[in-house]
């Protein structure tokens, strides 16, 4: 082998050497960091009761007669950890019987003949005020059991429409005596009772002439099922700034956040104990395994 041939095998293999060498230290050098986080989401839980022990909260009557009036009422709890914004009811009805058979009845406008002969006296709820509560009503005219099973909202106070759009009526009123207990909040502790009376309405039209029989007497033995469905909705999102702290997302007190307007901030004292962070202490983990 000639003497260049030696000197450039030598000088490659001194280049790859090197190169091995870097190679291996660029490879041998690192350090990890972890960042511990933790999202947990509330409940948002409502929770329908008695106003009290003696107090019947649901109609279920038989054998009535035309100016029989029932008076029932019953309490909208927050169960929950987040504020409720809105309860909101829409009634339906089904299985209606029509007396003059006995038999059950799929005609849809027998049905409702016969639910426009229940008049809402009064739908009242708590305006949150000093008063005896509830003191509010949420009708401001005739309204029957037929006009809420068709979404009529023509007699229903503004204040007590629905705010997404929907034809439902919301019990948790947002226009309060106090703002702190618009909707049902969970701090400061609330809940509203909802106070409604309905009354087989009775009405003296004859048929014919005088002494001819009632317009009435064919809603003898005619019986219907309906129901209030409730709904708790949320209040908007609140926005939680890099400076605020860690811990429980203040979404139990959330009167003042409206979802027409930009989300209110997160509160400048939000709750840090109930519960306490998760990582309160080692939110980084550095695995920096130098001696």
């Amino acid at each position: 082998m000639s003497i260049k041939k030696k000197i450039g095998m030598g000088v490659a293999s001194a280049a790859l050497g090197l190169s091995l060498v870097g190679g291996g230290t660029w490879a041998a050098f690192n350090d990890t960091a972890t960042i511990n986080n933790h999202f947990a989401a509330g409940t948002l839980d409502l929770e329908v009761g008695k106003n009290h022990p003696s107090h019947k909260m649901n109609f279920d009557l038989a054998n009535m007669k035309p100016g029989d009036s029932v008076q029932r009422i019953f309490k909208l709890n927050n169960a929950g950890s987040i504020a409720i914004k809105e309860v909101l009811l829409n009634v339906t009805a089904d299985s209606f019987i029509d007396g003059n058979d006995g038999a059950l009845n799929g005609d849809n406008t027998a049905m409702m003949e016969y639910l426009s002969q229940f008049v809402i006296d009064f739908a009242s709820v708590d305006g949150e005020s000093t008063s005896w509560e509830p003191r509010n009503n949420v009708f401001n005219g005739e309204v029957t059991l037929a006009d809420l099973v068709n979404g009529d909202m023509s007699k229903v106070r503004a204040a007590y429409h629905a705010t997404d759009g929907t034809d439902r009526i919301n019990l948790a009123s947002l226009v309060t005596a106090d703002a702190d207990y618009r909707g049902i909040p969970v701090t400061p502790e609330d809940s509203d009772a909802v106070f409604i009376q309905i009354t087989f309405k009775n009405d003296l039209t004859r048929v014919g002439g005088d002494y001819s029989e009632f317009v009435q007497n064919k809603f003898q033995g005619d019986s219907v099922n309906f129901y209030f469905n409730l709904e708790a909705t949320q209040w908007a999102g609140v926005e939680v700034d890099t400076n605020d702290p860690n811990g429980s997302v203040n979404n139990g007190i959330q009167g003042s956040a409206d979802d027409t307007t930009t989300p209110t901030t997160q509160p400048t004292n939000p709750s840090t104990g109930t519960p306490a962070p998760v990582h309160q202490g080692n939110e980084v983990v550095d695995e920096n395994n130098r001696d």
